[in-house]
């Protein structure tokens, strides 16, 4: 039998191993694939069909490809804290012009902290951001955050935009994002970036510099 037709099932195997550790089991028993699942599944599939094409090994082009695509796990919510009346108010009271047939943001702020190790004893960063939006009107803006992470060289290592659906007018939004340190981490320094858009137009850019520690320790400092 073909060695390359045996080592394809055993890829997907491998593939299916890390894919379990990021899988959870909805309410009505379905199983729901996070971003790191989904990660490590194209990753595999990348890394075993490179492999092959450069006449190499594909099961561990699968197991290279997969780790890579696990580097970073998301996780995102989005939640209304406070309603138009209270937010207008407070905004009016600060002398700031309310728009009357519009709603934009006014203000955008982040915190980004270490989280408790996740279920898997993996270190995770968590980062909480308060999004006001202020006006009357029916139309109601696409408001989403994007998260960048670079490495000391400024290279991107990931990057992931995510919808705040808590969003139906003024108001007051809180979203909670977490991430799990990228492989190799320790003893680095990461630059964390944090930007809110409206209706696909930037409005303010927040920027982080995390260190992961030797000894796991993470320190965060505002870099922007």
């Amino acid at each position: 039998m073909n060695a390359k037709l045996v080592q394809r099932p055993i890829a997907a195997a491998v593939a299916a191993a890390i894919l379990l550790s990021a899988c959870a089991t909805n309410p009505d028993g379905s199983i729901k694939m996070d971003d790191r699942a989904k990660g490590a599944l194209i990753g595999a599939a990348a890394g075993c069909a490179l492999a092959s094409a450069a006449g190499s090994d594909c099961v561990k082009g699968a197991v290279v490809g997969a780790a890579v695509g696990f580097l970073v796990g998301w996780y995102f919510e989005s939640k209304k804290v406070a309603d138009a009346k209270q937010v207008n108010a407070e905004y009016q009271k600060k002398k700031v012009a309310i728009p009357k047939k519009e709603i934009t943001p006014v203000a955008f702020s982040s915190n980004v902290q270490r989280a408790e190790p996740n279920a898997q004893g993996e270190q995770e960063v968590q980062i909480t951001s308060s999004t006001d939006l202020i006006g009357y009107g029916d139309k109601v803006p696409e408001v989403s955050q994007k998260y960048a992470i670079y490495d000391e060289n400024n290279k991107l290592v990931e990057e992931k935009t995510e919808k705040l659906t808590a969003v139906d007018g003024a108001g007051r939004y809180q979203t909670t994002s977490k991430f799990k340190k990228p492989a190799n981490a320790k003893g680095k320094n990461y630059t964390v970036k944090t930007t809110l858009l409206a209706n696909n137009k930037t409005y303010k850019e927040n920027s982080y510099k995390v260190s992961f520690e030797d000894s796991g320790r993470i320190i965060v400092a505002l870099a922007n």
